[in-house]
């Protein structure tokens, strides 16, 4: 355990609590007046991105108020905050883990509350979607303990006055040893991350949605748990088409190909892991690319959407959307919900994946505003259990929106999406879409490592 800010002996009733030695982290001048005896520690201290962590108080009065803060930055400089209200019990403590928030940005236990529920701080950036740029630097987090309950605008004034005492705590995207290796590799664009050790490792295809670019963030900590992780871009990046248009299963067949020829990597399969449009992408992956076994699909239809997907022998078109059911709020931002076309409609655009020789697992939000989710998995499985198939999973989340991250990611109501230059309501409640995350990839890891660790036969 790291504390700070210890000078004093504490409460006696706290005198069976011991402790690791450990950093101390100072933010004041020498002048400052904190309390002396207030202590706070992040247990541990650092640890992966995907790991809780217990978050206590101690050395205050029996019934003291105190408002617990969270604060982190992303890559843009933007300040992400989250606070609770919580009362210290007989002995002086207050233990995040099993004590209820009494106010702030959740009420009730939620051990994770403070990681998982933080905002932009200032009005003007409610809508920006926390990324994580370069996973190989951790996430830096600064717990602060103020005396009293207090809100946002208290909070985020300078005049908040001297806190009781503060903690900087580090999420890692890493585990020690994994290796991140740059891909150009015929026309594949992205980036290998590669578990410590010779392996070989089960290898994963893992694809983001229609705001393009390469994110490398979940690559990083699938590598973490095991996996040789390809964070695959496919527009947007590099000298990859600049807008998604169009797509070639030629492109994810080289991706697949550049895994597989990797040392390190189990043969002969791979699997896939995406969201959005990436989710069915994955399902794609599975149906037209026999090496890929497994597919973990996050929210996404069970149509190919937005662009066409060209095969070696036809074309499968997008599914649309009716831009005249696309609702705005009074903050702009837009609710796609009843805006997609019903894939049963366009039977066209449906991928066949009855006929995949693959497993299938469905991850659902059932409060996803970008898309009708839980309709889309349902006809996946309707196809599948009419063809006589027992190869998937379905998954769902009450009151867990679009964007299903790995664990303690911050949960992210609304984003400005960088293609369609508005924002974008994506759904669901922190303390439920927190819950879901971690439900989730734990799943996910339980699921791939199954399916890719041992080669497989025909379902």
């Amino acid at each position: 355990m790291y504390k700070i800010l210890c000078t004093m002996p504490r409460i006696s009733c706290l005198a069976g609590h011991h402790s690791t030695p450990g950093v101390l982290y100072s933010m004041f001048s020498a002048t400052s007046q904190v309390t002396a005896n207030v202590e706070l520690s992040v247990e541990p201290i650092s640890c992966l991105h995907d790991e809780p962590v217990r978050i206590r108080v101690f050395g205050l009065s029996p019934g003291e108020d105190v408002t617990l803060q969270a604060f982190m930055e992303d890559y843009k400089g933007v300040g992400f905050i989250s606070y609770a209200h919580y009362r210290a019990n007989s002995c002086g403590m207050v233990d995040a883990a099993t004590m209820e928030s009494l106010g702030g940005h959740f009420k009730g236990i939620f051990p994770m509350g403070l990681i998982g529920s933080l905002l932009p701080a200032h009005t003007e950036q409610k809508f920006t979607r926390f990324f994580k740029k370069d996973p190989q630097n951790p996430n830096v987090v600064k717990v602060t303990a103020y005396k009293g309950h207090l809100g946002k605008e208290a909070l985020c004034s300078t005049d908040v006055g001297e806190p009781l005492a503060t903690i900087t705590h580090l999420r890692h995207y890493v585990a020690p040893g994994v290796q991140r290796i740059p891909v150009h590799y015929k026309k594949v664009r992205g980036c290998l991350f590669l578990p410590p050790g010779d392996g070989p490792f089960p290898g994963v295809i893992d694809l983001f949605g229609s705001a393009g670019g390469l994110l490398e963030y979940r690559s990083a900590q699938l590598a973490s748990r095991g996996f040789a992780s390809l964070a695959l871009a496919f527009f947007a990046y590099d000298d990859l088409p600049e807008y998604l248009e169009e797509l070639n299963i030629s492109y994810f067949e080289e991706a697949v190909e550049f895994l597989l020829k990797h040392d390190k990597v189990v043969k002969p399969h791979v699997g896939s892991i995406g969201v959005s449009k990436g989710g069915d992408l994955v399902l794609s992956l599975a149906t037209f690319i026999p090496e890929v076994k497994a597919a973990v699909c996050i929210n996404g239809s069970c149509a190919n959407t937005q662009s066409s997907l060209h095969l070696h022998d036809r074309t499968i078109p997008g599914l649309d959307f009716d831009i005249s059911k696309v609702k705005i709020d009074d903050d702009g931002v837009l609710d796609m919900y009843e805006a997609w076309e019903d894939p049963l409609d366009y039977p066209e655009t449906l991928i066949p994946i009855e006929k995949a020789d693959a497993h299938f697992l469905f991850l659902v939000g059932c409060e996803d505003r970008n898309g009708k989710s839980e309709t889309y998995a349902d006809q996946a499985t309707e196809r599948l259990r009419k063809a006589g198939r027992k190869n998937y999973e379905v998954h769902r989340y009450t009151h867990a929106g679009h964007l299903i991250e790995p664990p303690y990611s911050p949960s992210c109501y609304a984003s400005y999406h960088k293609v369609i230059r508005m924002s974008v309501l994506w759904g669901g409640e922190p303390m439920f879409h927190q819950m879901a995350q971690v439900h989730a990839w734990n799943s996910t890891l339980a699921f791939l490592h199954k399916h890719l660790s041992f080669p497989k036969g025909k379902l």
